[in-house]
């Protein structure tokens, strides 16, 4: 199986196809940039986490990888309950590359081989392997692309333009034509980058500072947790009148303003001129100064993305507070480049018209490490299967977020670059942080990408849940003056003529696993605490759970409802003009994806269910 492209799509692909057992090639084009931080040295947040988890248990490398190169880490959402909190790491930039290639150099069925693909070799609609610029051909059963911004990569700083994959990397040019030339679709997307600045010349002073999380934390499932020292906090600074008059008063130098650039860009991640115009009545905006590493003295402006001209980005990065004698040490810019429409996908992330051939992360319209990461490891467990000639593995979005992403990706197609949401997952108190080891893991085991130490680890997991659910089920305490006083001093109101379970009273906000052991006189630090975490969430959130099962069962329901693959949309009468049209682009699996493609009407899926009930 031959991989193109060491980003973090390319890495989980290449990893956990060796990790089954497939001879694997990583090819990039210099194996000194495996793994790059291009933009933000942060891993998780919101939706992103999700997926970092996702993707150990299947027996990925992102979240190990994080956890050896961590600087800094926050927990959001506190204000809001544990099913709803989230980790985000802030990275050492060059330990988490150079951590990253160690792994895939030492790692067994896998090599690695510097060069530019150039060429897909393919026979009969079908991938036989890659060509490169060095007049070397590779010969597979199947190849995973995960090109980045590559393709036709073209970097935009306000009149200037020039090829780049990344600024100072060459773009990949001869492989767009070769994937057209195998029959795919070919369309352009673009994104910017910040300005980094030293941080010696930052005025700290008054900044807000955001300290790291005071709490033992891992981001993989088979790491020690551990607390961090508060080395390297995040600062935070604002926009203000000042920052926004100078975007406005040369907004015709911005490429994606006057004209130059027209393709799609981030709505989810925009440029600051997109805030400042999109939102003129907005008095600030915030701008959060990441460290870029231990032995850096570079500071991230997340919030500053921009492709303005130089001396523009001067003016914006001086006139915020703090920043007002920085010295900018790499300017903002803006990159187009060319990706492949998803919906030329199967929901196995490989492609309908070239058999063997596989995209993962920026090539399929999406943007950020986490989202390509997810995608790389699904594409890298099925090109492995291919090679082998197995089944390919279907990841539903009742799973997992990599299968919200790949469900989206496929059924619904992109038109700007996709982020991924929590809201997008209708599952999403049942897809938590806490539980992917618990969702996935039994997957991974009949893959083979895991360890047996893990899948024992993950076994004591799941029945040290299922055991302690049963105790707090069984044990009761009674409304005696001293439970009540204890109630009454964690501010719940008492117990009145009967008893309750410790089950009943683990469910009040006010009171956790410590608190109603301490009512029952049982031990309270003789668990787990990723144990005690999963119980506590499955007892406050049963409720909400439930619900979200009981709309499980129906979606399950509908994606048990399999469409042959030798249906004829054209034979089918009274179906809509569009949703013909659409049905066949996509040529759904189930009856479920059908109902979720865009321009396919209730009306057309009742005709549809009726027709295959005949």
């Amino acid at each position: 199986m031959i991989v193109v492209g060491a980003g973090h799509a390319g890495c989980e692909a290449a990893l956990i196809s060796a990790r089954s057992g497939a001879d694997t090639v990583l090819l990039n084009i210099d194996l000194d940039k495996i793994a790059k931080l291009s933009c933000n040295p942060a891993i998780g947040g919101p939706g992103k986490t999700q997926l970092v988890r996702e993707i150990d248990a299947l027996g990925g490398e992102m979240a190990r990888n994080t956890d050896r190169s961590v600087l800094h880490m926050r927990r959001l959402n506190t204000s809001k309950g544990q099913a709803m909190q989230i980790m985000r790491a802030q990275v050492d930039r060059d330990r988490y590359r150079a951590e990253m290639k160690r792994v895939l150099e030492t790692e067994e069925n896998l090599r690695l081989h510097e060069g530019t693909a150039t060429e897909l070799i393919v026979s009969r609609e079908t991938i036989t392997g890659v060509r490169t610029r060095e007049g070397v051909e590779f010969v597979g059963s199947a190849v995973v692309l995960t090109t980045g911004t590559f393709l036709r990569g073209r970097v935009y700083l306000g009149d200037l333009s020039y090829p780049a994959g990344r600024t100072g990397e060459p773009p990949a040019e001869d492989l767009s034509e070769s994937i057209q030339e195998a029959g795919l679709e070919m369309k352009r997307m673009n994104t910017d980058t910040t300005p980094r600045v030293n941080g010696e010349t930052i005025d700290f002073a008054g900044l807000e500072s955001q300290e790291t999380t005071d709490e033992e934390f891992a981001f993989s499932y088979s790491f020690p947790k551990k607390r961090l020292e508060d080395d390297y906090p995040v600062y935070l600074t604002r926009t203000n009148s000042t920052t926004h008059e100078i975007i406005r008063d040369n907004i015709d130098e911005n490429p994606r303003y006057n004209g130059t650039v027209v393709s799609a860009h981030p709505r989810y991640c925009p440029s600051l001129e997109s805030k400042i115009i999109d939102f003129p009545d907005r008095e600030h905006h915030k701008v959060f100064l990441e460290p870029e590493g231990r032995k850096s003295r570079e500071y991230y402006l997340q919030g500053i993305y921009t492709s303005s001209p130089p001396e523009v980005q001067g003016e914006i990065v001086h006139s915020m507070k703090g920043l007002e004698d920085a010295h900018i040490e790499r300017y903002g810019y803006g990159i187009e480049y060319d990706y492949l429409p998803p919906t030329q996908l199967s929901p196995t992330l490989e492609t309908k018209e070239v058999e063997g051939l596989f995209t993962a992360g920026q090539i399929n319209g999406t943007t950020g490490y986490e989202e390509a990461a997810g995608q790389g490891i699904l594409a890298g467990i099925n090109a492995a299967r291919r090679a082998r000639g197995e089944g390919g593995v279907v990841i539903d979005r009742s799973e997992a977020f990599i299968g919200v992403i790949t469900d989206d990706l496929v059924t619904k197609g992109v038109d700007e670059p996709y982020r991924m949401l929590p809201s997008r997952a209708e599952y999403r108190i049942l897809l938590r942080e806490n539980n992917a080891d618990l969702r996935l893991t039994e997957t991974a085991w009949e893959l083979g990408t895991i360890s047996e130490e893990r899948y024992k680890r993950y076994r004591e997991k799941r029945e040290g849940v299922e055991s302690r659910l049963e105790q707090l089920k069984t044990h009761s305490v009674s409304p005696g003056g001293k439970v009540n006083a204890q109630l009454e001093s964690k501010g719940t109101s008492p117990l009145k003529d009967q008893g309750a379970t410790l089950y009943e009273l683990i469910k009040r906000p006010e009171l956790d696993w410590a608190d109603v052991m301490e009512l029952a006189s049982l031990p309270k630090n003789d668990v787990n605490p990723e144990v005690r975490k999963e119980v506590e969430i499955r007892a406050k959130y049963e409720g909400y759970l439930k619900k979200q099962e009981k709309r499980l069962e129906q979606f399950r329901r509908m994606e048990e409802e399999e469409i042959p693959d030798s249906l004829d949309y054209d034979e089918i009468e009274g179906l809509s003009t569009e949703g013909r049209e659409k049905l066949i682009e996509i040529n759904p699996r189930t009856l479920g994806q059908a109902e979720r493609i865009p321009g396919v009407s209730r009306a057309d899926i009742t005709i549809l269910t009726v027709w295959m009930k005949k």
